[in-house]
């Protein structure tokens, strides 16, 4: 396997640990405006985190394949509150056909719990250089996105490859269970996990093509340009 570049995101995952280590955590976090009691319970062990390129973690796997998927900043959370091989209780929406659960509250086998309060951080972007990160095995489980989009596969390993939604949807035979996977790009590895943005992919290394960056930038304007702050049908008159 090629070098792996460590994440520079740890030192501010590490620091979320004192946030939620001891029995005041719940008033050390934010707390939502929302009531999410209503919301089922979905109960079971963690197999492992659902790691990002860019070093932190967009929700967990259990054991049963069901994934527990959340947004940025509670997944920073999450990753101080529990480990592989706890059993945890999330609060939040099944998905209707998929094995996913999206996440608004999750506790621990303590009973620490954090939850969802909407807030919003800067989420830094996925650096494009370094050494590449080679992922090779076979295939889990296919990786969902907090809105059910296909977007790559959870390997053996738990290692994860991102694929753009486009591109996952044209590739979807190569996502499945069981499928055998090679896949080389940028990213991360870390004691969260190994996970990549795929530039090349294929059933194996002889078979590999190329694929769309999933951190590429939408395309439109570029910033500071004249149409960059031009709102679409802002300058249409009735």
């Amino acid at each position: 396997m090629a070098s792996l570049r460590h994440s520079h995101l740890l030192p501010a995952v590490a620091g979320l640990s004192a946030l939620i280590a001891g029995p005041a955590m719940a008033a050390s976090q934010p707390v939502s405006a929302y009531d999410f009691s209503p919301l089922p319970v979905i109960t079971g062990t963690v197999a492992h985190y659902l790691s990002t390129p860019g070093g932190d973690i967009d929700g967990l796997i259990l054991t049963d394949g069901t994934e527990i998927l959340c947004s940025h900043e509670l997944g920073l959370a999450v990753a101080s509150l529990v480990k592989p091989g706890e059993k945890i209780s999330a609060r939040g929406l099944r998905g209707r056909d998929l094995p996913i659960v999206r996440a608004y509250e999750i506790e621990d086998q303590r009973g620490r719990a954090v939850e969802d309060a909407e807030t919003i951080s800067a989420r830094l972007p996925v650096t494009t250089s370094g050494p590449d990160i080679v992922v090779n095995g076979t295939v889990r489980a296919p990786l969902y996105s907090l809105h059910g989009r296909l977007v790559g596969a959870v390997m053996q390993d738990y290692s994860t490859v991102h694929l753009a939604p486009a591109e996952a949807a044209r590739l979807t035979a190569w996502l499945k269970p069981g499928q055998t996977l090679h896949a080389v790009g940028n990213g991360s590895t870390s004691a969260l996990g190994t996970a990549i943005d795929a530039r090349e992919i294929g059933p194996s290394m002889e078979q590999t093509i190329h694929v769309a960056s999933a951190a590429a930038p939408v395309a439109g304007p570029f910033p500071g340009s004249a149409a960059y702050d031009e709102i679409p049908g802002g300058s249409v008159h009735p």
